[in-house]
């Protein structure tokens, strides 16, 4: 990779940010002490990078590559939206079908008025977004969307997606339908060049706010003419890891039809777990405790990380007595370093799998020794054939030899050198746990975590609990959260490219 060009990416990746203004670059580079604007100006005349004007007067900065991953999205989306318009089916004939599937599908549950929305938007439409926050019914409104689709084209194929295995396999529990991550079903390795072309007649696309500028770019260009596409996520999530932020343009964009679910079905009224993922969402740094929520305020300042151990491992002994060890899970903000998970893991361990036989394991780069046993819970943490990155597996033998994972899928032998692979999994960061649900979620934040903070993370580890959250935190860190939105900052023009495109369409077109 060219000098300049391996500046502005390194910037990029720091933001999760697709363009960077002159002024911020410079900040970086004087920060890093990498670079000068000088080899900035060469590596946009040698065109690895591209330079844009914006309306302030201001000189923005981005890679080539990340330029053209967005112009592809944006030509892609209307390309999908318009080459081969969608058949249109009246209205009448939509809420017939509705009315049937609440009948024999729904036990005679009406839908909303959004989730009827949602529907027609779907079947009248080859792009669409459905968003909204956890309980809105974006599960029913799936099934319903599937049954209308099938009776409207008995004929027609239809494929569920997610970006991780976890998130795949709750559409499978949740509407019966089978999924596969947007990899495997576009053959998505390491030469991301080769993806497979998508055959079937309609594709959902679930957490689509994890998808980066990247990953949506392969998948967008995957899809032919004539194919129904639906984006469905909650924008009020973590954003992707990588540059970007997709699922919020295209609906800040207005270039595509959007549904969004507001109405909430999954907790009544009393449930104070709903109410402080109101809170979080609109950003109110204050908990409410219930019989589903339980905070524990710990003392500020530094030094808390020997009491907030302490709390978690008496919550967590406490929550799989009342739910099962594979119910619970502890989520914290950081892998490595201090109250982290790698550190949690090896205590939640000797709660929950004491026994004294299994296989050790120094893991050189974590700077952890692991103790791999029958019954663990385990996570991948990097893509194979078998299993991807963040499936939780359990462990049915460990030897000298290695050990054995069961998967939902797939049962992968891992010899010695291959452990490197795998971390316990009764503790993740809050980022891992995305696309996951738990029946109880134990969640601890502090200021120490201050650089990871975000009103995202915090909502995201909220909303994996089903039935019960416990949260240990600071104050302080939970105001600095809730001031700091994930993706605010991220400065993309994918928006921006998309209204300019649908523009044009409009003038040549007249849609």
């Amino acid at each position: 990779m060219p000098y300049a060009e391996k500046i502005v990416v390194q910037a990029l990746e720091k933001t999760g940010s697709t363009w960077i203004t002159q002024e911020d670059l410079e900040k970086e580079m004087a920060r890093s002490n990498t670079g000068t604007m000088n080899d900035i100006i060469y590596g946009v005349k040698d065109k690895f990078l591209v330079s844009f004007k914006m309306g302030n007067g201001m000189t923005a900065y981005s890679t080539r590559h990340f330029h053209e991953a967005e112009n592809k999205i944006a030509e892609n989306v209307m390309r999908l939206q318009f080459v081969i318009p969608s058949k249109k089916y009246d209205n009448e004939v939509i809420d017939q079908l509705i009315d049937e599937f609440e009948e024999k599908k729904n036990s005679g549950h009406k839908l909303h008025y959004h989730q009827r929305d949602a529907v027609k938007m779907v079947c009248n439409n080859n792009f669409s977004v459905l968003t909204g926050g956890p309980g809105t019914g974006k599960t029913t409104v799936l099934s319903a969307i599937t049954y209308c689709l099938r009776a409207l084209d008995q004929r027609i194929k239809i494929i569920f997606t997610a970006p991780t295995g976890k998130a795949a396999r709750r559409i499978t529990e949740s509407t019966g339908e089978h999924a596969s991550t947007v990899h495997k079903k576009l053959n998505i390795g390491n030469n991301s060049n080769l993806s497979s072309v998508f055959y079937e007649d309609a594709m959902f696309i679930d957490e689509s706010s994890m998808n980066d500028i990247e990953l949506s770019n392969i998948l967008m260009k995957s899809i032919p003419d004539g194919r129904k596409i639906v984006f469905v996520g909650d924008v009020d999530q973590l954003p992707s890891v990588g540059p970007g932020a997709v699922l919020r343009d295209l609906i800040a964009s207005n270039t595509v039809p959007v549904t969004m679910l507001t109405h909430t079905f999954r907790q009544d009224n009393n449930s104070k777990l709903f109410a402080n993922i109101c809170n979080i969402r609109n950003g109110i740094p204050q908990f409410i405790d219930g019989e589903d929520f339980h905070s524990i305020l710990l003392p500020p300042g530094k030094g808390q990380e020997k009491l907030a151990t302490q709390q978690i491992l008496s919550a967590y002994q406490k929550a799989i007595k009342k739910y099962g060890i594979d119910k619970v899970v502890v989520l914290v903000p950081y892998r490595k370093k201090k109250l982290c998970s790698n550190s949690l893991n090896n205590q939640l361990q000797q709660i929950a799998n004491p026994g004294k036989c299994g296989y050790q394991y120094t893991n050189q780069s974590d700077r952890n020794v692991l103790f791999f046993k029958k019954n663990d819970f385990v996570m991948q943490l990097v893509n194979r054939d078998e299993c991807a990155n963040g499936d939780v597996g359990q462990v049915i033998s460990s030897s000298a030899a290695g050990i054995k994972v069961k998967y939902t899928d797939a049962t992968v032998s891992y010899t010695p050198d291959d452990l490197g692979q795998l971390a316990l999994a009764y503790s993740m960061t809050i980022h891992k746990s995305q696309g996951s649900e738990y029946q109880c979620v134990i969640m601890c934040f502090l200021e120490e975590h201050k650089i990871m903070l975000q009103r995202n993370l915090i909502y995201t580890g909220i909303t994996r609990a089903k039935k019960e959250c416990i949260v240990i935190y600071q104050q302080k860190a939970l105001e600095k959260a809730c001031k700091t939105i994930a993706d605010a900052n991220r400065f993309t023009l994918l928006k921006e490219k998309l209204q300019d495109l649908r523009a044009q369409y409009r003038m040549i077109y007249g849609i």
